[in-house]
Parts: C-alpha cells; structure tokens; sequence
C-alpha cells in the first residue's frame, strides 16, 4: 500500500456496483466513497495498478468511471483511485456525495 496522502475525505458509502476488471464482470459493493476514489468490499482477486470500471447511476442519470486498483487487502478488499475525471465526472461525484 503507497504512502500518498488523499486530497479529499471519504465518507461511507454503501452501494452495489457491478465491476469490470480483468477477469470479467462481477457485483461488488463500495464501502466508502471520495473525490478521488472508493473502496471496494470484496474477495474477487485484483492486482495494485490494475484498470477498473463501473457506473454509478442516479435518479436522473449515471455515469462510467475508470480507475487503477491503489492498493489490496487479500480477502477483505481494495482500493480504487479515479483515473482521468472530466469536469462532468467531478460534478456528478459532489452532487452524488451529497444526496
């Protein structure tokens, strides 16, 4: 696990997603959510800078993001930093944060 300090807080966030990764499509649930990333209770096996994706969906609309796996807790879960976040990604994330 790196040493970076996150920019942003995370609150808890409980949410099913379904994860695309490497090995496929599986349904995993975020337990906490930030500006910059989530993590991911799961047992499904990732590997730290593997490209991951999801969609987060609203009332009103959804959005896909990409991020590269932080770091793994084998057998408990992992850690999601967003990659590549458009100005419309960014809204969407302070807006879904705060409902």
């Amino acid at each position: 696990m790196t040493d970076e300090r996150r920019k942003y807080e995370r609150k808890e966030f409980r949410k099913q997603i379904l994860l695309e990764f490497v090995s496929g499509k599986r349904h995993v649930s975020i337990a906490d959510m930030g500006m910059e990333g989530c993590y991911v209770d799961s047992i499904i096996e990732v590997r730290e800078g593997e490209l991951v994706a999801f969609e987060l969906a609203t009332d009103r609309s959804a959005k896909r993001f990409v991020g590269k796996v932080a770091y793994v807790l084998p057998g408990m879960g992992f850690g999601i930093r967003f990659v590549d976040l458009t100005e419309e990604q960014q809204l969407f994330l302070a807006v879904f944060m705060n409902s």
